[in-house]
């Protein structure tokens, strides 16, 4: 603890050096004050031992207590300074499920649980447990702010009733994209430098659709089921194409097929939107 008030004061020079000389040989505690909008590092050490540690408590600023003898200098007490960074963005209603946030997708999901996992060997897989939660607010916009410079990710806890779009990129580069993989609902490994703020990490949502009806046995053959059109026809195939520029032609084989139970009913579901 300083026996009173600092004996000396020096300021760092444009590549952070500073020194106090004349010293007496005694024992000294150096006291780092950190610029607004910056936040000391780690102590890894109380007192100098190299130059590459940084000595300064992140509370008090200052380091242990520095023993110098005569003639000595000791060129070895540092400190440490980041600036913290955020992220963030929004999930939104994929209409047509295409993991693009198109201009008429304004709408946001609320309530997502959103995650947030270190990622320091940077292997595409979260340390271990979050570190932080949140969840969306009202226009589906979350956040995640005074962060340390490093590498994280991102989960998304698709709500029930709810399918994550199709993944786009796997970290945010547009604010635009659905980062989110499909299966797990997260990033890929989101690198954050000193002040960064990176609000490009997204998700989208759809709710699966369906369709379906009856093959009906019509008895006067004019095309409407009247009221004494009940037997349906049974055991009939009925397939599913997409047709993506509705020209009214299918893209390509069918994507799923049928049969018609006994009362002439079929269906199909777990459809994303689409055409």
């Amino acid at each position: 603890t300083p026996d009173g008030a600092s004996i000396a004061t020096t300021t760092t020079s444009g590549n952070g050096d500073y020194s106090f000389t004349n010293l007496v040989p005694g024992n000294y505690i150096v006291e780092f004050i950190k610029p607004s909008g910056y936040t000391l590092s780690p102590q890894t050490n109380t007192v100098g031992d190299d130059p590459t540690d940084s000595d300064a408590n992140a509370t008090t600023g200052r380091t242990g207590t520095i023993n110098l003898t005569s003639g000595e200098n000791d060129p070895t007490n540092d400190a440490g300074l980041y600036q913290v960074a955020s992220l963030g963005d929004k999930v939104w209603l994929d209409l047509d499920a295409d993991g693009v946030q198109d201009g008429n997708e304004t709408t946001g999901v609320n309530g997502v649980t959103v995650n947030l996992y270190t990622d320091n060997n940077t292997d595409g897989t979260p340390d271990g447990a979050s570190i932080a939660t949140t969840t969306t607010s009202g226009n589906g916009d979350y956040s995640f702010t005074n962060l340390k410079p490093g590498n994280y990710i991102v989960e998304f806890i698709k709500p029930s009733g709810y399918t994550i779009s199709p993944q786009t990129n796997t970290v945010g580069d547009d604010p635009a994209d659905s980062d989110a993989n499909t299966t797990t609902g997260r990033t890929g490994t989101i690198n954050l430098v000193n002040g960064e703020n990176d609000p490009t990490n997204d998700a989208g949502l759809y709710q699966v659709a369906s369709l379906g009806d009856k093959v009906w046995l019509d008895l006067d053959a004019d095309g409407v089921q009247d009221g004494n059109e009940t037997t349906g026809v049974n055991g009939v195939t009925v397939n599913l194409y997409t047709d993506n520029n509705t020209d009214g032609t299918p893209d390509g084989a069918s994507i799923a097929t049928t049969t018609t139970s006994g009362n002439g009913d079929y269906s199909f579901t777990n459809l994303k939107p689409g055409n």
